[in-house]
């Protein structure tokens, strides 16, 4: 048994270092550091060159593991599944970070200076006490302290109107969990090539402080909280912010929708659209669902058969359609 073993790793060893990076690819960080971590320097050296590791932290006391303080520095993806303090600083390659319960004390480890490289940031559901913190760091991600970031998701986002930004020209997809529409105004003008926006809209905005015209938005995912009154004024003034729309989803609950209203806000708002994908629930449809077609171009290949009165948020009707 010795000797096969023996045969097996004098095989191993004669792979080149570009053959044992790709296998490792494959291979969880804590199975790297349990197989091969110690075998000789030659793996060590190669462990050692790893890259594009990703971590996930369910306990705060898992940071200290020795299979992730070996391997810190090439952890590139890391997700944070608890709430307490986490030292970013021990991941100095961290590219995409995804706090799933931050609270304030996280909130301040994420630091300009921790996270040079930082390109994709998400934080879930924000439980904070003081909202200076979570102000501070909305304010240094739409102000360019994270040179590098592309994409960002917060929920919720606290920015204030008249904060002083710099132009953000690498951020060019967000997405703003109950935000409002002075947090849009403040991202719409700090961020000139923002090209993908989501947002769920919260059920307290009110009409725009301030109001900005953004044209480089190509692609526009909006929700609304359910059941919320005024969700079709609230889409009519967030579809004139973003006249340049060409692909559109709709994700909305409502007591009944009106489509020939819906429609003229299309045409009216969007005259660049091309295609159009929507998630519709409501108690009733106020016509007959086969008129529907009649009201917008877009709306012409309705699929019936994607109707689903099991599958309702509001106890109604679901009507998912995608048109192009």
């Amino acid at each position: 048994m010795n000797n096969d073993l023996s045969i097996y790793c004098s095989y191993l060893e004669q792979c080149s270092d570009e053959i044992f990076l790709e296998i490792f690819q494959y291979i969880s960080l804590h199975d790297l550091y349990r197989g091969f971590c110690k075998l000789n320097q030659r793996i060590n050296n190669i462990l050692h060159s790893v890259t594009e590791l990703s971590l996930t932290l369910d306990k705060p006391e898992d940071i200290n593991d020795e299979a992730v303080c070996f391997f810190a520095s090439g952890i590139y993806h890391l997700i944070v599944q608890h709430s307490n303090v986490v030292h970013f600083n021990r991941f100095p390659s961290l590219r995409s970070l995804i706090s799933l319960f931050p609270h304030d004390r996280q909130l301040c480890c994420i630091k300009t200076k921790d996270l040079p490289n930082l390109t994709h940031l998400t934080l879930g559901f924000t439980a904070i006490w003081d909202c200076e913190i979570s102000v501070r760091l909305c304010r240094r991600i739409i102000s360019n302290k994270f040179p590098k970031l592309r994409y960002c998701s917060l929920w919720p986002p606290i920015f204030e109107i008249d904060m002083s930004i710099a132009k953000t020209s690498l951020l060019s997809h967000i997405e703003l969990k109950e935000g409002t529409f002075d947090d849009l105004y403040v991202v719409l003008n700090s961020c000139p090539n923002l090209k993908y926006l989501q947002m769920l809209v919260s059920i307290y905005t009110t009409s725009p402080s301030k109001s900005v015209k953004n044209l480089s938005v190509k692609r526009l995912d909006v929700s609304f909280i359910r059941r919320d009154p005024d969700w079709i004024e609230k889409f009519d003034q967030l579809l004139s912010l973003l006249p340049n729309v060409k692909r559109l989803f709709i994700d909305v609950c409502v007591m009944q929708i009106d489509f020939n209203q819906l429609s003229r806000i299309l045409r009216q708002r969007l005259i660049h659209l091309r295609y159009l994908q929507c998630e519709i629930h409501a108690i009733a449809f106020p016509i007959h669902i086969n008129n529907i077609r009649r009201y917008h171009p877009l709306f012409e290949n309705i699929n019936l058969q994607n109707i689903n009165e099991n599958d309702c948020r509001c106890n109604g009707m679901k009507l998912c359609r995608i048109i192009n």
